[in-house]
């Protein structure tokens, strides 16, 4: 499932033995994935700006979940504010939840590749 929230936090997390990837999207992947996804976002204006549903429930990922998140940077935004500020840019993040051992098969995938070259 993917989730949106304003940020990560390893509290999100059920299972306490996970691996997690993320990287840094644009906002044009960010909002193709928002389609699917089920927002937690919990700054009403923000999910305003965005385009996205306003609901400050909490996140509970599991492994094979992804989770956006909405970074604010270069200024502070108004609890007011309808859109955003000059000073202000926003940057979009990805993380992706993996099962530990999902990770040990991966890796045994990728040794076996290795060895086969």
């Amino acid at each position: 499932m993917i989730f949106i929230a304003l940020a990560w936090s390893p509290n999100m997390v059920i299972d306490r033995h996970y691996l997690l990837d993320y990287h840094e999207i644009d906002q044009k992947l960010f909002h193709g994935l928002a389609e699917y996804a089920h927002s937690c976002m919990n700054k009403a204006n923000l999910a305003k700006i965005l385009g996205i549903k306003y609901n400050p429930e909490h996140v509970q990922l599991r492994p094979g979940d992804t989770l956006l998140t909405v970074n604010i940077k270069g200024g502070r935004l108004a609890d007011d504010a309808e859109e955003l500020p000059e000073n202000v840019m926003l940057e979009f993040y990805c993380y992706n939840v993996y099962s530990a051992e999902t990770h040990v098969i991966m890796e045994k995938e990728e040794l076996k590749i290795k060895m086969e070259e």
